[in-house]
């Protein structure tokens, strides 16, 4: 039997979500490998990307709390 179409299309836009997510800490990891720590904008890029690891960290912990 298949899904209805609107659980269907909410699994998918769940799907494009989680892809997007990942995209996104990829390239904020990415950034920050590759950024010199001494410079000025070295440590505002520093700045950003811990706050983007503990927004993906927490939200991956919520996520798996929620499919418990």
């Amino acid at each position: 039997m298949s899904k209805p179409l609107s659980t269907r299309l909410g699994e998918l836009f769940a799907h494009v979500q989680d892809l997007f997510d990942n995209i996104i800490h990829t390239v904020i990891k990415r950034i920050d490998e590759n950024e010199n720590p001494d410079k000025k904008t070295g440590k505002i890029i520093g700045f950003i990307t811990r706050i983007g690891d503990a927004y993906f960290n927490k939200y991956k912990d919520i996520k798996s709390n929620d499919s418990k």
